[in-house]
Order: C-alpha cells, then sequence, then structure tokens
C-alpha cells in the first residue's frame, strides 16, 4: 500500500478523499490515506475535518517516509504555490495522476502531467493536455485538443469546447461553457454559469452570456 497525504481539510479534501477510496475499488497496489495537513493549524475553521489533521507543513519535515500527496484546495494560485513549495523542499513525495473509474478519456492522445484530479462522470475526448496539479470536477466536458494550464481549476459541469486553450491558474466556474477555439488567459476567473465565446485576457474575471471582463485580478 502508499501511504497517502491530502493538503487542505476542507470540502474538497474531502472529495479527494472519496476519489481515492472509488480508485481503491479497482487497483492491486491501494492508497493509505494517512490523514490531512494544512498549512496554518490556528486557521482550521468550522467546516474543515479537524479530527484527521495530523498536522501543518512541519509533518514532512519529521517524517522523510515516501508520501503519495494530494491537493485537495481548489483555488489555483494555492494550487501552484503549494505545489512549488514542495516540489522544491520535499524530495520524498510523489504526486499521482487520480482519476476516477468513471473518467472517460483516450490513453493514446492524452498527455497530463503530475498531481492531476479528474472526478467522477469526466469525459475528455482526444489529443487533451492538462499542465501540472490541474482538477476536473465533477460531470464535466473537454473536447478535443483542449489545453489546460498548470495549476487550474474546472468546477462541476463544466463544458469546454474543441481546440479551447485555457492558461495557468485559471478558475473555471460551475457550469459554464466556452466555445470553440476560444482562449481564456492567465488567473483568470470565469464566472459560474458563464459562456465564453471571445477570448478572454489574462488576470480577468469574466461573466455572463455571453462572458464579458468585469475588472481586471491584480493578485
Amino acid at each position: 500500500m502508499k501511504d497517502f497525504i491530502i493538503l487542505g481539510a476542507g470540502g474538497l479534501a474531502r472529495e479527494t478523499r472519496l476519489l481515492v477510496n472509488d480508485i481503491n475499488q479497482i487497483v492491486s497496489d491501494k492508497y493509505n490515506f494517512i490523514g490531512y495537513v494544512v498549512s496554518d493549524l490556528e486557521a482550521l475553521g468550522k467546516n474543515d475535518s479537524k479530527s484527521d489533521v495530523i498536522g501543518d507543513f512541519s509533518f514532512f519535515d519529521e517524517n522523510k517516509n515516501n508520501f503519495s500527496v494530494a491537493i485537495g484546495i481548489g483555488y489555483p494560485r494555492v494550487r501552484i504555490k503549494l505545489s512549488e513549495l514542495l516540489l522544491s523542499k520535499y524530495s520524498n513525495l510523489n504526486f499521482p495522476n487520480l482519476i476516477h473509474p468513471s473518467v472517460e478519456y483516450d490513453h493514446n492522445s492524452s498527455n497530463f502531467g503530475k498531481g492531476i484530479l479528474i472526478c467522477a462522470n469526466t469525459v475528455l475526448t482526444v489529443n487533451v493536455i492538462l499542465g501540472d496539479f490541474v482538477l476536473i470536477n465533477f460531470l464535466c466536458f473537454i473536447g478535443h485538443e483542449a489545453v489546460i494550464g498548470r495549476g487550474s481549476v474546472v468546477n462541476p459541469t463544466t463544458a469546454i469546447s474543441g481546440g479551447v486553450n485555457i492558461g495557468e491558474g485559471t478558475l473555471i466556474g460551475a457550469g459554464s461553457k466556452i466555445i470553440q477555439y476560444t482562449n481564456i488567459g492567465d488567473y483568470s476567473v470565469l464566472g459560474a454559469g458563464s459562456v465564453a465565446i471571445n477570448d478572454i485576457p489574462s488576470n480577468s474575471l469574466a461573466v455572463g452570456v455571453p462572458a464579458n471582463v468585469k475588472k481586471v485580478i491584480n493578485e
């Protein structure tokens, strides 16, 4: 068995644990859930699974065993920041791709990075490229030749048409639709239920049907 840790202790972390439990039903080399690790123990809130938290990042300093780790946090910038920190500091950590057994994708033409999470009942067609630490949530559709950059998060029931290019650190809201060959820039946000029919520049918040840029994101 592979000892397994999830970063974060909130709702997405619990959904990540469910994803791993479902994967364990079909694999022989199973994941052994150790617990949740958080960046700040004092910041744990009422919606966090406090009883399963095993420590902050000092846990990795004190335990040099090999661990499989998933980032169970749904904020793209945080996913990127944490991945960079852990990759630079801890050589004993492995970031497997966790793909729910119900997911459909073309094994031959897909190109996936590391640390990717793909949740139940999502469909990816052909020649799809996912950067490191991308999160694709439940019931999404991703068309041919779509590219989704590092750390980006695609929330449930999103439909991404063929040839779409999504930059790194981008958040795609639940129920969104992106028309074919549209580009979404780095670190942008497409609001829930929006329909992107034109390119959206980097560091922008776009909402509506059709989606229009409402403000620049300065972070």
